[in-house]
């Protein structure tokens, strides 16, 4: 089956890409959640006006994600975790603790846009990448002090 993309997905293509997919996978993924349309003729004449749209949306977007990758490399954020005498941590640092530790500085990023890979379940200093746009990434020193009870 034949569809045109509206979202970016992972592994098949960018917005207003034509692909073709299996039907059901067509049917019960891509269409239900909007992520793509049919490929009809007249769904066809559509995507040249939405493309030059698109164009300019994600040309501001690549420009915010520019700023907001600078603005993240130069970023250090400390937090404490609970650890007790023999060194086990009570409980770990997700990407919805780092979303609300980079609020807290000023910077709104969604939790989905963190990458990491395991929750942080140790003090010490990691590296946390966060992708922002298509082909831009940016990453944040997070640095875990230990807190003893």
């Amino acid at each position: 089956m034949k569809i045109i993309l509206l979202k970016h997905v992972e592994g098949l293509g960018v917005p207003f890409s034509v692909v073709d997919v299996k039907d059901g996978y067509a049917r019960n993924y891509l269409l239900p959640r909007n992520l793509a349309v049919i490929a009809t003729t007249a769904n066809m004449r559509g995507i040249e006006s939405n493309k030059q749209r698109f164009s300019k949306t994600m040309s501001r977007m690549k420009k915010i994600g520019v700023e907001l990758a600078d603005k993240l490399n130069n970023t250090t954020i400390k937090t404490h975790i609970k650890t007790a005498m023999d060194g086990k941590s009570f409980g770990s640092i997700t990407t919805h603790d780092l979303a609300d530790l980079l609020q807290n500085e000023g910077i709104d990023i969604d939790k989905k846009s963190i990458i990491l890979d395991d929750p942080i379940k140790h003090p010490g200093v990691y590296d946390i990448k966060v992708h922002l746009a298509e082909k831009i990434d940016a990453i944040f020193k997070l640095v875990v002090i230990e807190e003893t009870e």
